[in-house]
C-alpha cells in the first residue's frame, strides 16, 4: 500500500481509538499553531507489554499518525516502544533513512561496532515521511509521537522515584 494510502486508511479507520481501561498513564499535548490535540492513555499488561490508545482532534496527518503510533507500539515492551518513538522523531525531524542508530542506543568507539542499532521504522511510520515535503505539517505528524515520548519519560521518572522511595528497610 503506497504511503498516502496508508495514511488515508489510518485516518478513515483509526486503530486503537479510545481510552485504555484502567490506564496507569495519561498524557495530553496540543499544537497551538493549528489546534491539533492528542490524548494518549496506556498501561503495561501483565507481561510488561504496552497497551496504548488515543483520542484527539486534528488534521489527517495528526490523527493518522496517532493511529499508526498506537498500532505500532501496542504489544511492545516499553523500552522498545520508547526506542521506536525516539527513532521516528529523529527521522521525521532530521531526515535520514530511519535505519540510523537510534537516540539512546549504545555506541562504541574505535573498531567496535554499534551494539544496539534498535528497531527499524515500520511501513506506517515511513508513510508519515511524506510530510517532509510540507515542513509546516511535520509538527502535525510528530504530535502523537511527542506525546508518547513525554508520557513514557514521565512514567519512567515516576517508576525511578518509587524505587528510590522504597529503601531497603521498606522491602523487608
Amino acid at each position: 500500500m503506497p504511503g498516502g494510502s496508508i495514511l488515508i486508511d489510518h485516518y478513515r479507520q483509526p486503530r486503537c481509538r479510545g481510552e485504555v481501561e484502567n490506564a496507569t498513564c495519561r498524557h495530553e499535548v496540543h499544537n497551538r499553531k493549528c489546534g491539533d490535540r492528542i490524548v494518549l492513555t496506556s498501561q503495561p499488561d501483565a507481561h510488561g507489554l504496552l497497551r496504548i490508545r488515543f483520542e484527539g482532534q486534528g488534521c489527517m496527518y495528526c490523527l493518522a499518525s496517532a493511529s499508526i503510533l498506537c498500532s505500532t507500539l501496542s504489544g511492545k515492551p516499553t523500552d522498545e516502544a520508547h526506542l521506536l518513538i525516539r527513532r521516528f522523531r529523529q527521522w521525521i525531524r532530521d531526515g535520514g533513512t530511519g535505519n540510523e542508530t537510534a537516540v539512546g542506543a549504545q555506541e562504541t568507539t574505535g573498531t567496535e561496532a554499534v551494539q544496539d542499532a534498535g528497531p527499524e521504522l515500520t511501513d506506517g511510520m515511513r508513510a508519515l515521511g511524506e510530510v517532509k515535503a510540507f515542513p509546516m505539517r511535520i509538527d502535525c505528524a510528530d504530535l502523537a509521537w511527542k506525546c508518547a515520548d513525554e508520557m513514557l519519560e514521565t512514567s519512567q521518572e515516576q517508576r525511578d522515584r518509587n524505587v528510590v522511595r522504597r529503601g531497603p528497610e521498606q522491602l523487608k
